[in-house]
């Protein structure tokens, strides 16, 4: 592979990413992990699997959960009442 000239030079650091760019990041990134895991279900339950390669599959999808649930928490957490994620307030 060859490198582009103005792709390799010295460029200056950015400072660091508001935490809404991160929690985007971070929940664009969780839904592409989540819909690897699916094909990968789906791949697994296709095939004869062993027990030991469905308990190393479930591991990863409860690992993945747990993840999932804190990005979502810390989004919430972040956007406030402003968050996308939260539900809407009903006005009296």
């Amino acid at each position: 592979m060859r490198f582009v000239p103005s792709r390799i030079e010295r460029r200056p650091p950015r400072g660091p990413a508001e935490p809404a760019q991160e929690t985007v990041a971070t929940l664009v990134a969780l839904t592409y992990e989540l819909l690897d895991a699916h094909a990968d279900t789906a791949r697994i339950a296709g095939q004869e699997a062993s027990a030991e390669e469905w308990q190393l599959h479930l591991a990863y999808l409860r690992d993945l959960q747990r993840i999932g649930r804190e990005a979502v928490a810390r989004a919430v957490a972040i956007g406030g009442d402003r968050s996308p994620l939260a539900p809407p307030r009903r006005r009296p």
